[in-house]
């Protein structure tokens, strides 16, 4: 009895002590007045084979950080393309069901990850962050990458047009209260998403419109 309530204690301070990340983005603005005039019902994102095996590592790879299952995050993943493709005004309309959509839009989420980590250095006793600072050293690393394609399609199934984004990511840090595990994923997820939006915004064989009134931001109402 005594063993099993040290075992519920270890797991409750271990939950309390883990960070569970949530994708954010926010899409950079673009100098590009047009909207594509289409009503366009999203699907939801899938994550590839590799990563839904865990034979490729998926969200932050961080100490005290843990992560959605492939299948969860990638739906959060949605929710937040819908969200920042519609407050920025990339379609006339964008939602999870449209009973006269013009577009269909799919996403595949191919690589996304974080890793954060403490150099080898760093690890000696006695070595603080504080202390790296002092000598101009970074005592963290942090590498990732961010990939991700989509497809828009006719109602019929008819592909319209194929676009993929991708962002890398990898260099020394000291952490600090402005950038957080997480935060450099979301960068390259904001950078692999604005490639794919100015993709579709050339695509000569999606119709065009005039936007005359700015977009909203939507990270002002977060």
């Amino acid at each position: 009895m005594k063993k099993l309530a040290q075992s519920l204690l270890c797991v409750i301070l271990l939950g309390g002590c883990s960070t569970t990340y949530e994708p954010h983005l926010t899409l950079p603005p673009t100098e590009v007045t047009r909207s594509i005039d289409a009503n366009v019902e999203v699907h939801p994102f899938v994550a590839s084979d590799e990563l839904v095996s865990g034979h490729s590592p998926y969200g932050v790879v961080a100490d005290d950080y843990s992560n959605k299952p492939p299948s969860e995050l990638t739906q959060a993943l949605t929710k937040e393309v819908i969200a920042e493709l519609s407050a920025r005004r990339v379609f006339r309309k964008v939602s999870t069901y449209d009973a006269a959509s013009d577009l269909i839009l799919t996403g595949r989420i191919e690589q996304f990850f974080e890793r954060d980590r403490r150099k080898t250095w760093a690890l000696i006793p006695g070595v603080t962050d504080k202390a790296a600072n002092l000598f101009g050293a970074n005592s963290h690393a942090s590498d990732g990458e961010v990939k991700v394609s989509m497809t828009l399609r006719k109602p019929t199934g008819e592909v319209v047009g194929s676009y993929a984004g991708n962002s890398k990511f990898k260099e020394d840090y000291t952490p600090n209260s402005e950038w957080q595990p997480g935060d450099r994923l979301n960068r390259g997820l904001a950078q692999a998403i604005a490639q794919i939006r100015e993709e579709m915004l050339a695509d000569p064989n999606l119709p065009k419109t005039q936007v005359l009134s700015p977009v909203s931001d939507r990270s002002s109402s977060r």
